[in-house]
């Protein structure tokens, strides 16, 4: 009878040292701000707490669950150079982290990645508090945590030579488990590629990712399974209306040694975006489309949300005569109420006084189009900074 029952207790240890958890997030953007919405609470804007809730949440499951680990797949931050108090939440996060003993590995991503490497890293802040992981260094490595070798690419300037590094050293001989851990965009798995239209993004084949038990993704914003073995969490918020749709939140990976994979989504709470079905006007009169875009608003409910709305085929005529005091007052009780109007182009007339709505970024974009440049000079890449340069200024700007 006792040789039974210890067998059984060998087995069932065996089987549950055979399991491991990985919890992997992505994109959590500390310190991002939006609009012009101040939280009362802390007097800050009120997006960055917004991206403050979503990450303090995770970490309250995290140390609650206690995964053998924590990988964070790049874009801890929102820029290169966040504020004191963006800094100092991530410090507070880490430490309680670190004081329940779970191990949290972090690459940078190329929000927070600098051009000049004398610019230095944030990350180098964080490198000294116990069970806390930075790989910053613009290059590849390994990070062993007993049965678990991380193989981590943060952004860099190579990252064809550093993914063969990667592979070289990918483990496939060695036992326990092996991650990889990147922020890049993907192709070459079916039809889509994976990407986010940025400027300094970096992309690499499906077919690079090979011999390892987990491939834990980030830059893409929506959580995504690419292959069996490898997915993006995805974002911890929206930070655009291309993910209104999209939840948020990020992975439980389980892994055992006989090659089962179980990956779960969990969602976190995260404020409301929508994007309302737009008004056409092309066939209705000015007080139908008055009432039209009333009525949105009103169906909508727009209180603490984010919302769009978009009016297509406006004459200007009519746009001139809406009562947009009204239409603020409808809308103030939303965090952030964009009206998108696209103006009825049926004459040169119209055509020409179109531009006096148009925002400085459409302006941009229209001149961009319109402008003869030499042939040496990308002038895709060369628009790309542009509208980038405009969006820092004007968050600055609203800070």
């Amino acid at each position: 009878m006792k040789d039974t029952t210890f067998f059984l207790v060998q087995v069932l240890f065996k089987k549950e040292s055979a399991m491991t958890r990985i919890f992997h997030i992505a994109d959590t953007h500390i310190g991002y701000s939006a609009y012009r919405r101040i939280d009362e609470a802390t007097g800050l804007n009120l997006r960055e707490v917004d991206t403050y809730d979503a990450f303090k949440q995770f970490v309250d499951y995290a140390i609650a669950e206690k995964p053998e680990v924590i990988v964070h797949a790049g874009d801890l931050f929102d820029s290169v150079r966040p504020t004191n108090r963006a800094i100092s939440f991530v410090l507070g996060q880490l430490i309680r982290l670190s004081e329940a003993k779970i191990p949290f590995v972090v690459i940078s991503g190329n929000h927070e990645t600098p051009r000049l490497k004398e610019t230095g890293s944030v990350f180098s802040l964080f490198k000294h508090i116990p069970d806390v992981h930075v790989v910053y260094g613009n290059k590849y490595e390994l990070v062993e945590l007993d049965d678990l070798r991380i193989h981590a690419i943060p952004h860099c300037d190579d990252i064809a030579g550093e993914k063969r590094k990667m592979q070289l050293n990918d483990g496939s001989d060695s036992t326990g488990f092996n991650i990889g851990v990147l922020h890049v965009g993907v192709y070459g798995a079916g039809k889509q590629t994976f990407l986010m239209d940025e400027f300094n993004e970096q992309l690499i084949t499906i077919h690079d990712l090979t011999n390892f038990d987990y491939i834990a993704l980030g830059h893409y914003h929506k959580y995504t399974r690419v292959r069996d073995d490898v997915y993006y969490a995805g974002s911890t918020e929206r930070f655009s209306f291309n993910e209104v749709n999209e939840d948020k939140g990020f992975l439980e990976v389980r892994l055992s040694e006989d090659g089962g994979r179980e990956v779960v989504f969990h969602g976190l709470r995260t404020r409301e975006m929508v994007d309302l079905k737009p008004v056409i006007c092309d066939a209705l009169d000015a007080q139908e489309i008055k009432r039209a875009i009333t009525d949105r608003i009103q169906e909508c409910n727009p209180e603490d949300k984010v919302v769009r709305l978009k009016v297509l085929d406006m004459p200007v005529q009519v746009y001139h005569s809406l009562d947009f005091d009204e239409l603020k007052r409808l809308t103030r009780s939303a965090v952030h109420f964009e009206m998108k109007y696209e103006f009825k182009r049926d004459s040169e007339l119209l055509a020409a006084e179109q531009p006096t709505f148009r925002s400085l970024h459409t302006e941009f974009e229209h001149f961009m189009e319109q402008y003869s440049i030499g042939a040496h000079v990308d002038k895709k890449r060369l628009k790309e900074l542009g509208l980038q340069y405009m969006q820092e200024w004007e968050r600055e700007n609203e800070e």
